[in-house]
């Protein structure tokens, strides 16, 4: 069975959304401690710039950043992926 294109099409734009949420949980998580980008890429062991990306979504990371990620901030790998709010 073939995938078209307008299916095609929302599986991107709902792979950027979540790599934008994901971003933005691992910037939360970051203020939380403290930390600047700097530090956090360290913690981490990504270059400065990659972290730029990772917390505006913007870089597809590998489940070895996720899982350095997960220990850097101290928090369950699950923790690092926010629950979608319900709308009612």
């Amino acid at each position: 069975m073939a995938v078209s294109r307008v299916d095609s099409s929302k599986s991107r734009l709902t792979a950027k959304r979540e790599l934008r949420r994901l971003g933005q949980r691992l910037r939360e998580l970051r203020l939380e401690r403290g930390l600047t980008q700097e530090q956090a890429a360290e913690a981490i062991g990504v270059h400065p710039k990659h972290m730029i990306k990772m917390e505006q979504g913007a870089a597809n990371l590998t489940v070895a950043t996720l899982v350095a990620a997960s220990v850097a901030y101290k928090v369950p790998l699950c923790d690092l992926f926010p629950e979608e709010a319900k709308e009612p």
